[in-house]
């Protein structure tokens, strides 16, 4: 697990356009140790967990699921979970309106 964590963490940071050095000072982190990171070169703790997911945009979780460059768009892969926690009625609306746009753009 830990080093598909490093390759996500470098994922969403090049997604988001940030250096390690611009990424780091926003984690208040060394640059040297954002790269660390990335190499799965150190276990950070939750707490930097957190911090790296928000200076990246991304919901934490995202860090802990495979390689992003081999699944889904992350935007994607977000609203997924996110459908997955919903309510069925709010299931058999989202699942109407994407039926009718794939329709639509067929």
């Amino acid at each position: 697990m830990k080093g598909f964590v490093g390759e996500n963490i470098k994922h969403y940071r090049i997604q988001r356009g940030l250096s390690q050095k611009e990424a780091a000072l926003l984690a208040g982190i060394t640059p040297s140790y954002w790269g660390y990171l990335e190499r799965s070169q150190k276990n950070p703790s939750i707490n930097l967990i957190e911090k790296v997911a928000d200076v990246l945009g991304i919901d934490a979780y995202l860090l802990f699921i495979g390689s992003p460059d081999n699944k889904l768009p992350a935007g994607l892969l977000q609203l997924l979970y996110t459908i997955k926690n919903m309510e069925p009625k709010h299931l058999e609306f989202i699942t109407t309106v994407l039926k009718a746009y794939v329709q639509i753009h067929k």
